[in-house]
C-alpha cells in the first residue's frame, strides 16, 4: 500500500491478564467474598458506528493523525452513579460497569482521582479475564487535570472500590471520559494472530535481529505512545531524549501532528521494551507502561508546504517509571548541529513490535526544516509507514538528528521518500522567543552552548562502557597540548570507529567518524581551551587518552 503521509505510531499494549504499570497488589474484594450480590449498575453508552467512522477514517488526509478510538463524555463519581454496599463492620464497596457496545477496547479516563492508603480500586473486563490494579493515588497522577486508566479488551468495563473501616478519609472520584476504540489494529478479535502489531509490509527487521544489535541501545531509548484528546484516541512514538546536565528528566521527544488536541487536553500513555524476544518471533514484551505527561515544547510545519517549523513535541512523562522496565531505559543523545550521516531509524509500523529500518541516504531539503530520507530498494532493508510518526532518526554516531513528519515510502513503494523535522532547526526554531516552541531551553537549561550529547543508561551509566569486554588500551595524542589539530598514535585495531571526546565535566562535545590506521590525524579547532578526554570505540574495543587544547 502506498501512503502519502506517515501520521502516527505505536500501539495501544494489552494482554489476557493485562498488569502493565506493575504487578497486581491483592484481588478486588468480590473476587474472594461471598458476601455481596453480583448484580450492578451498568451505563450503556450510546452505540458507535465504527463502519462510518472507519469510512471517514478512509478519506481522511493522510497528513492527519491516524484515529482508532473515539471518546465519550460523561459525568459519573461514587455520588451519583453506581451500587454502594455498606457492611457491618464500617467497610464499603463501590462498583460500576460501562458497556459500549462493539468496542474492541475500552479505557476510564478521570478528571480527579483520591482514595486512601487502606482503600484498593481496580477495572477488569467484564468477563473477569483481564484485571488491572491496584491502583493508588501515586498511579494516578494528575496532570493536566486528568488520567488515563490502562486499556481494557472488550466492550464492557467494570470499576471496583474498596474502602475499609479503618480508612482514613472517604476516597472521591470523577470519571470524565470512557474511550471507546473501535480499530481492531491489534487483531485482538482474531484467534490465530495473539497480541502483537499490524504492520502493512514485511521488510523490517525487528529489532532484536542481528541487524540491529550495534544499535541496542538506541533501540531502548524508544517508545510507544498512546493519546486520547476530548475527541478520540491516536497512536504515536517518540523516543527518551538526554539533556545537558544528565538528571534523568524524562523527556520524549517526538512529532507535533502526532497531537491534535488543545494544548494539555489529553492524556498520554507510554510503552517501553514492545518488542519481539527473537528474530521474527511473535511474542515478545507489551506491558511495560508509564502512565501521564505533560507538553513542554512543540512546533508545526510540514514538509508540503513553507511552514517555518520543523513538526516536534516534546514531553514530560509524569506517571510512575517501575522497576520492571526502568534501568533498561536509554535516554538518547542528540546532535544539533544540523549535519547529517546515514545511521538508522528505529519506529513502530502499523503499531507492530519494535522495528529497525536504513536509510540509504539522508539530504537536506525545503530550507532548513526537514532532512529527506531515501530508502534501499533493492535489497530492502526496511523504511516507515502508518504507524512510524515521531520516531527518531538517528545519524552513523547513533544520535537523534531528527523525528519523521511524513512521507511516501512503504514496503510495497521503498523509492518514496521521507521528511525527518530537524532537531537542528527544532533547537531554536529560527531564534524564537518562546520557549514553548523550541528544544534549547529543555535540553541546555544552563545555556552552555553545546550542540551534541552523548546518550546515558537510566543509572548514569555512559552508553557503550560496560558492552565492551577487553580493557581499555590507552593511545597517544601529539602534540598535547596543542592548538587543536592532532595526530592519534596506537594499536588500533583496523576498521571503522567513532571518536568521541568529552570535556571535563563529562559532557559529549565532538564525535567524528573514523577510519582507525596507526596515525590518525584529526582537527578539534572548534573546540575552546581546556581539559579533554578522547575516546575511540571500534567493535569490541576502547581505546581512551587525555587532550590538552591551549591558545
Amino acid at each position: 500500500m502506498k501512503k502519502i503521509a506517515v501520521t502516527l505510531a505505536c500501539l495501544i499494549m494489552v494482554s489476557t491478564v493485562l498488569h502493565a504499570q506493575k504487578a497486581v497488589v491483592g484481588t478486588p474484594y468480590s473476587f474472594t467474598h461471598n458476601n455481596v450480590s453480583m448484580v450492578i449498575d451498568r451505563v450503556d453508552l450510546p452505540t458507535v458506528d465504527a463502519d462510518k467512522l472507519l469510512a471517514e477514517d478512509a478519506l481522511a488526509d493522510k497528513g492527519t493523525p491516524l484515529r482508532v478510538g473515539t471518546v465519550h463524555n460523561v459525568n459519573y463519581n461514587f455520588h451519583n452513579s453506581g451500587r454502594l454496599d455498606e457492611f457491618p463492620d464500617g467497610s464499603r464497596l463501590w462498583r460500576l460497569s460501562f458497556r459500549s457496545p462493539g468496542a474492541v477496547m475500552m479505557a476510564v479516563i478521570f478528571s480527579h482521582f483520591n482514595i486512601p492508603e487502606e482503600a484498593t480500586f481496580h477495572i477488569y473486563s467484564g468477563d473477569r479475564s483481564q484485571l488491572t490494579g491496584t491502583y493508588t493515588n501515586k498511579d494516578f497522577e494528575q496532570v493536566n487535570g486528568l488520567m488515563a486508566s490502562e486499556d481494557i479488551i472488550g466492550d464492557e468495563v467494570i470499576l471496583e472500590y474498596y474502602e475499609p473501616a479503618s480508612a482514613l478519609y472517604h476516597g472521591e472520584i470523577q470519571i470524565e471520559r470512557i474511550s471507546h476504540i473501535y480499530r481492531d489494529f491489534l487483531h485482538v478479535r482474531d484467534d490465530n494472530k495473539g497480541h502483537w502489531g499490524d504492520a502493512d509490509g514485511d521488510c523490517h527487521y525487528d529489532v532484536v535481529c542481528p541487524e540491529g544489535k550495534p544499535w541496542h541501545t538506541q533501540i531502548n531509548s524508544v517508545v510507544c505512545i498512546s493519546i486520547t484528546d476530548n475527541t478520540g484516541s491516536y497512536l504515536c512514538s517518540g523516543a527518551m531524549i538526554n539533556n545537558i546536565r544528565k538528571d534523568r528528566t524524562p523527556y520524549v521527544l517526538s512529532a507535533n501532528h502526532c497531537y491534535t488536541g488543545a494544548p494539555n487536553a489529553g492524556t498520554f500513555k507510554f510503552y517501553f521494551l514492545y518488542q519481539t524476544f527473537t528474530c521474527g518471533g511473535n511474542n515478545g514484551y507489551y506491558n511495560r507502561m508509564a502512565n501521564g505527561a505533560t507538553v513542554v515544547a512543540s512546533a508545526g510545519g510540514t514538509a508540503y508546504n513553507t511552514s517555518p517549523s520543523s513538526d516536534f513535541l516534546l514531553l514530560r512523562i509524569t506517571g510512575n517509571l517501575y522497576d520492571q522496565y526502568r534501568d533498561s531505559i536509554v535516554f538518547a543523545g542528540w546532535d544539533a548541529t544540523g549535519s547529517a550521516s546515514v545511521g538508522a531509524a528505529i519506529h513502530h509500523p502499523g503499531g507492530d513490535y519494535k522495528k529497525i529500518s536504513f536509510p540509504r541516504t539522508v539530504s537536506s531539503n525545503y530550507g532548513s526544516y526537514f532532512w529527506v530520507v531515501n530508502w534501499y530498494t533493492n535489497p530492502n532493508k526496511g523504511c516507515t509507514e502508518q504507524g512510524s510518526s515521531g520516531s527518531p532518526l538517528f545519524n552513523a554516531q547513533g544520535l537523534i538528528i531528527g523525528d519523521l513528519s511524513s512521507g511516501s515510502s512503504a514496503c510495497d513503494y521503498p523509492m518514496g521518500v521521507d521528511y525527518y523535522g530537524k532537531l537542528s532547526h527544532s533547537w531554536n526554531n529560527g531564534n524564537t522567543s518562546n520557549n514553548n516552541r523550541k528544544l534549547k531551553p529543555w535540553l541546555d537549561p544552563d545555556n552552555t552552548g553545546i550542540l551534541k550529547m552523548n546518550s546515558m543508561r537510566y543509572d548514569g551509566t555512559p552508553v557503550g562502557v560496560e558492552n565492551y569486554t577487553t580493557t581499555i588500551r590507552p593511545f597517544n595524542i601529539v602534540p598535547n597540548p596543542s592548538q587543536g589539530f592532532v595526530s592519534m598514535k596506537g594499536s588500533f585495531d583496523p576498521g571503522d570507529g567513532v571518536c568521541n571526546v568529552y570535556n571535563a565535566m563529562g559532557v559529549l562535545v565532538a564525535s567524528k567518524s573514523v577510519t582507525l590506521s596507526p596515525s590518525i590525524d584529526m582537527s578539534f579547532n572548534d573546540l575552546p581551551s581546556g581539559i579533554y578526554i578522547v575516546e575511540i570505540i571500534n567493535d569490541n574495543h576502547i581505546y581512551k587518552s587525555k587532550m590538552v587544547i591551549a591558545r
